[in-house]
């Protein structure tokens, strides 16, 4: 069962660095077989189609996007703090020149399965669930310094990163990303 499981994975990792790079839209099976140095049989076997894995890739996303979260909750009390950290899970994707999986593939939205499009949106609502809350408990205790509704500036925080995420990759410049996350933090003290 861990050989399985252990395809499955190499499967999902495979798949997400190549969405990453390319879209959704931009691969078959067996750009993804090639890589991993198995057949495309054991992908479908695992994923029946590319349906499948849009939403197993989704769903793995958003269990550990939760977890890094969850994780900047447990160690970082300072909501200040928090949002630096934050931007630090949509920094790492920069340095390789890609965008985080939800930002690429949702380029692919119009082709993507309502099930990978409800994850999606999920995923996406969970990022700005959490942002608007440590907002609102950073202004609350005088972290923060932000005018207007704190849902409304955690949109923008989200968007800017995901904006920066694309200049970066445009420019294949980390510093793009690197002045427009410190801008946001400053924007905000």
């Amino acid at each position: 069962m861990t050989k399985i499981k252990n395809t499955a994975e190499a499967i999902l990792d495979t798949a997400q660095s190549i969405v990453q790079d390319v879209g959704f839209n931009g691969f078959s099976y067996a750009h993804i077989a090639e890589k991993v140095g198995i057949r495309t049989a054991s992908i479908h076997y695992h994923f029946p189609n590319k349906e499948d894995l849009g939403e197993a890739l989704i769903s793995r996303y958003h269990r550990n996007f939760i977890s890094a979260i969850t994780q900047i909750d447990t160690q970082t009390q300072n909501s200040l703090e928090k949002l630096r950290k934050f931007t630090l899970l949509y920094g790492g994707p920069v340095q390789d020149y890609c965008t985080c999986l939800g930002v690429m593939i949702s380029t692919d939205l119009a082709t993507l399965s309502g099930k990978t499009r409800e994850g999606l949106a999920q995923l996406f609502s969970a990022n700005l669930e959490w942002l608007e809350r440590v907002m609102d408990q950073g202004r609350r205790e005088g972290y923060l310094n932000f005018e207007g509704a704190a849902n409304v500036q955690a949109h923008q925080f989200l968007a800017s990163l995901q904006g920066a995420q694309l200049l970066a990759r445009s420019f294949r410049d980390v510093s793009r990303f690197n002045m427009i996350a410190e801008g946001l933090i400053s924007a905000l003290t």
